[in-house]
């Protein structure tokens, strides 16, 4: 059964309310507040938000519901802790604009599978963010702001990182680092791909020729045509 229902502030409001599928927010409400959805497994998506004024969202406030998509939170600029634990439905981040978010935000989100969407205004990653985030397996977004992440962030992360940094206090700095790599491969993968192009054109003719010069003016030659100056 749906249920449609008006957001007036109040805080759990509607926590656990498995019938909640449709909400319109009060003009004049700013904030989400503690566990004002929380568990609501029938509410799929955030297309509510758009048009609202709603600039904050309190910890829990979303965690353990239905949310499939986040969409429409690009005014939103704090996210409380554990706003969106939980969410085992959620499978894509998209234009969030926020500048705080707290501890545990997509912990166990594990059909989330990239961070495609990730703030630009965002220059930490909270700890314990991508907890156990296990479906994770790509980047896609642009981490060069990033300046730290917070311990544990991608612990369990075993699709989208190695052992050794997906493990319990994996050093942050490390995991940064890696991802920051994966970044820019993931971005750009037809960069990747002319550039492995390339080595593998030099091997091949510098092996039936052993002139590397010629190798390289071969290289250039045959690019041309594809990649003009």
């Amino acid at each position: 059964m749906s249920k449609a229902v008006v957001y007036t502030g109040e805080e759990e409001e509607f926590a656990e309310d498995q019938e909640v599928t449709h909400v319109t927010v009060r003009d004049e409400v700013m904030e989400i507040t503690y566990m004002a959805f929380y568990g609501c497994k029938g509410l799929t998506n955030l297309s509510f938000l758009k048009g609202s004024v709603i600039t904050s969202m309190g910890d829990y406030a979303f965690s353990r519901s239905g949310i499939i998509t986040l969409q429409g939170m690009e005014l939103v600029r704090k996210i409380g802790s554990c706003a969106f634990r939980d969410c085992k439905d959620l499978r894509t981040i998209e234009g969030l604009g926020c500048e705080e978010m707290g501890n545990w935000c997509f912990a166990w989100c594990i059909l989330l599978q990239s961070m495609k969407g990730w703030p630009a205004s965002m220059t930490v990653i909270p700890a314990c963010c991508f907890y156990c985030c296990t479906g994770m397996t790509t980047v896609d977004c642009d981490l060069s702001h990033v300046t730290s992440i917070g311990v544990n962030a991608f612990y369990n992360c075993t699709s989208l990182l190695p052992p050794w940094l997906s493990a319990w206090d994996a050093d942050p700095a490390a995991v940064l680092a890696y991802l920051k790599r994966k970044s820019i491969l993931e971005r750009a993968p037809e960069r990747r791909a002319f550039l492995c192009s390339l080595k593998h054109a030099h091997s091949d003719y510098y092996n039936r020729t052993g002139d590397p010069c010629g190798a390289s003016r071969r290289i250039i030659m045959e690019f041309a045509g594809l990649f003009p100056a």
